[in-house]
């Protein structure tokens, strides 16, 4: 393995890294994905509970 692939390996992963490293959470992207998140972990059950079947 030459030095040119290896460095290729160490560029490409610095890269990666830095896609799967997230978003902030108080950033306007991430409070936005909080604000979904606990709208369908409250909502959902809740509609469930309060809509449910009638007998």
């Amino acid at each position: 393995m030459g030095i040119r692939h290896k460095l290729m390996i160490i560029a490409t992963t610095q890269k990666a890294s830095e896609v799967i490293g997230g978003v902030e959470i108080f950033s306007p992207m991430g409070l936005t994905i909080l604000t979904i998140g606990i709208l369908f972990t409250v909502g959902v059950p809740l509609t469930m509970i309060l809509k449910g079947k009638k007998d």
